[in-house]
């Protein structure tokens, strides 16, 4: 990266220290020694604001993010006082220490993003997701591929459909480096990640990154040429999986589809009864579900985030959830007017994502910091870099 050669200064050092944090995250989830490195850049930037003046007007006079972060903590906050309604309410500083770490991540991501290495940051991000999808195929995909289920060896997230959220990800970010930088060396990304994702198995992120593509596109990309492009590339794709064996597993998955309905809808239904019994302000931040369902499976998630949030917040708490989604949305629409169309999809994926997976997105580094609080953080970026804050000289 250019940054590496230029003059040290605080500000690169802030970089260079969540740079890092973003690729290694990608690889590692949960890690503490990538943790640290969250801290290290959060440590420089709280420097930043504070030594300087510039750096700090840049940061206040971005509308689009401030309004974002003042969502944010609306959000953050009023779950975090959910702690005191609960059998555990000194949870509440714990909770608000990670609050204080989204916002301040929210609020790094978007300043990095709007600087002129936003293309090598989406491309870092992308290698890293690489990285790990190359991990599993080499070394877990066996064990996806008969139990799916991640192993302790992973570094990735502990479930695989979050895996198959980094994957679907990735697979955006890398489009948008092609769109910035015209580099074709740069599909070959996309298609490792393509890969990686089918070798999931996972039907929900697989689906959400269809929807939320063809949602954004353009009517003009549906040329007849591109439409040729597009089934070569399914058939060669298709008569790999039909050789691999790897098809007959996809159509297996799919035709469990409607098993895995039926049990979702169990879940939901359990949870919306718990839900009308406290509607308004809901059980609280560290409340879970605790049943088994017709199966015979223990249940503890609501497997959608948005019953998450009704469970433990009530109406009250989903509300400030909706203002939060709400803006984000606006800021999508946003994107596509300035001609962002990938921006826009990203956060159409987290939307659809969520719809069926995931509990809630409040605490340390995790998988939901790239699969909700990311998406949000990139439909608030600016259409042209600010050059001001990483000068070149």
């Amino acid at each position: 990266m250019p940054f590496l050669t230029e003059r040290l200064s605080l500000e690169r050092l802030w970089f260079t220290f969540f740079s890092l944090f973003l690729f290694f995250s990608a690889i590692f989830c949960g890690y503490t020694r990538v943790t640290n490195l969250f801290h290290l850049s959060a440590v420089c930037f709280l420097v930043l604001l504070w030594r300087r003046p510039l750096f700090r007007r840049h940061l206040l006079a971005n509308s689009h993010l401030m309004t974002g972060l003042k969502l944010a903590a609306l959000y953050l906050v009023y779950y975090a006082l959910s702690n005191l309604w609960t059998a555990h309410p000194l949870n509440i500083e714990s909770t608000l220490t990670h609050s204080i770490y989204l916002l301040t991540f929210l609020a790094m991501l978007v300043t990095v993003l709007n600087s002129r290495y936003r293309p090598a940051i989406y491309l870092a991000i992308c290698c890293g997701f690489a990285v790990l999808a190359l991990f599993l195929m080499g070394v877990d995909h066996q064990n996806i591929l008969t139990n799916r289920l991640m192993t302790l060896k992973s570094p990735g997230p502990d479930n695989v459909i979050d895996v198959g959220g980094y994957f679907a990800i990735g697979i955006i970010l890398s489009l948008m480096v092609f769109r910035d930088t015209q580099r074709r060396i740069v599909l070959l990304l996309p298609l490792l990640l393509f890969i990686a994702l089918l070798l999931t198995q996972s039907r929900g992120p697989a689906i959400a990154l269809m929807l939320a593509l063809v949602m954004t596109s353009h009517l003009g990309l549906f040329t007849r040429r591109n439409l040729l492009w597009c089934g070569a590339a399914l058939l060669v794709l298709g008569a790999f999986f039909a050789y691999s064996g790897l098809g007959e597993v996809m159509i297996a998955r799919f035709e469990a589809l409607a098993v895995q309905v039926y049990l979702r809808l169990s879940i939901w239904h359990h949870s919306l009864e718990l839900i009308g019994a406290a509607p308004f302000f809901g059980y609280g931040f560290d409340h879970q579900l605790s049943f088994t369902n017709y199966s015979g499976e223990y249940i503890t998630t609501t497997h959608s985030l948005y019953l998450g949030a009704l469970l433990k917040g009530g109406l009250v708490g989903f509300i400030t959830m909706l203002l939060l989604i709400g803006y984000g949305a606006k800021q999508a629409l946003r994107c596509v007017r300035e001609g962002r169309r990938l921006e826009a999809s990203l956060f159409i994926f987290m939307l659809i994502f969520y719809v069926s997976q995931g509990m809630f997105n409040i605490g340390n580094p995790a998988e939901f910091w790239y699969l909700f609080w990311f998406p949000f953080a990139v439909v608030m970026t600016q259409n042209w870099p600010v050059r001001a804050l990483f000068p070149k000289s």
